[in-house]
């Protein structure tokens, strides 16, 4: 392990680096001892139950809210089902995404590297886990909430031109953000069976993912110059202030009778909303912060969505929010 110091503007930040390689090989071997195949580990032919959530109810968007509190718990069990077809949609765009980009990055390196060996071997994750989102799906028999047309056409530029400090990044935003969601609805008996099953693989495979994304983003950190950072940081929050909308679309609140315009204003206002969504963000803005991505410009950017704590202490969890496992736990990649 080395150190180096990152320049930002509250200070200088020491950043650990751990052997590129010797990262590689852990996360090579934890990928052989517990990976999983969607088509033979979920069973597909269980049914689902109409009285159970498709996502925790404190994660669904309108919780705490007046409009929720009009709404028969049928009706917002079919939303929990409209807005986690909407959260996996934009998990498999973003999944595409960086499979691009992981692909990118490795495009002319060594292949006989382990860290080459360990990027593909995500990949493959990755293919399997939209395999699996896409059929979950289909099953639910919604279709999925297709990205708009200008998302569409920036998403083919991904690998293309991807600085890889900001492609690892925004891999960690989203990676991070649907961990925390999936760790509680894993172990959250009010949910569907199957969800509960598809977080769980979800959770155990990214946990390796996250960890391979923390550690390159590092290296990036520490090689790119203090301007590149700074402009490339605060494209960053960029993607962090879009990533709330495109995670539970306007469309949701239409599909199940509701003005979608009035609807997604009350979800955007409401105090416990905004806390659900400091608490999915946390341990990404905390680590983004502690490596200097977040500082100056993008710091500012941050504070004004509302998502980043002004404090350095640990965002509580939202009211409500199910604490069978701490948020901040993650299972060891290793094991």
């Amino acid at each position: 392990m080395t150190t180096t110091l990152v320049r930002c503007a509250d200070g200088d930040h020491t950043v650990e680096l751990r052997d590129r390689e010797r990262v590689a090989e852990r996360l090579l071997k934890a990928s052989a001892r517990k990976s999983y195949d969607p088509e033979v580990d979920v069973d597909w032919s269980a049914p689902f139950d109409p009285e159970l959530f498709y996502l925790p109810p404190e994660a669904v968007s309108l919780y705490e809210t007046p409009l929720w509190d009009r709404m028969t718990h049928e009706e917002r069990v079919e939303l929990s089902r409209h807005e986690l077809v909407s959260m996996l949609s934009f998990g498999i765009w973003s999944e595409i995404m960086l499979m691009k980009g992981l692909l990118g990055h490795v495009y002319r390196a060594d292949p006989t590297t382990r860290h080459v060996a360990y990027a593909l071997t995500e990949t493959a994750d990755e293919c399997r886990h939209s395999t699996m989102f896409g059929r979950f799906i289909g099953k639910t028999g919604l279709r999925p909430y297709r990205m708009a047309w200008p998302e569409f056409q920036i998403g083919k530029l991904a690998g293309l031109v991807d600085p890889p400090m900001a492609m690892f990044a925004a891999v960690l935003l989203v990676e991070e953000v649907t961990d925390a969601v999936q760790r509680v609805a894993m172990s959250d008996d009010r949910v569907q069976p199957l969800v509960r099953t598809i977080s769980r693989i979800h959770v155990t495979e990214e946990a390796r993912h996250i960890s391979y994304a923390r550690e390159e983003l590092k290296r990036q950190v520490a090689r790119t110059p203090r301007p590149l950072r700074r402009v490339q940081a605060s494209g960053i929050a960029g993607v962090g202030i879009r990533m709330a909308p495109r995670l539970t679309r306007p469309a949701v609140y239409a599909a199940v009778g509701l003005d979608p315009r009035m609807a997604y204003r009350t979800a955007k206002s409401s105090p416990h909303r905004q806390a659900t969504l400091r608490w999915a963000f946390r341990r990404a803005t905390g680590f983004l912060t502690e490596i200097g991505i977040i500082e100056g410009p993008s710091a500012r950017i941050w504070r004004r969505t509302g998502m980043l704590s002004t404090t350095d202490s640990p965002a509580p969890a939202p009211n409500g929010l199910p604490h069978r496992q701490h948020p901040t736990q993650r299972m060891d990649e290793a094991e």
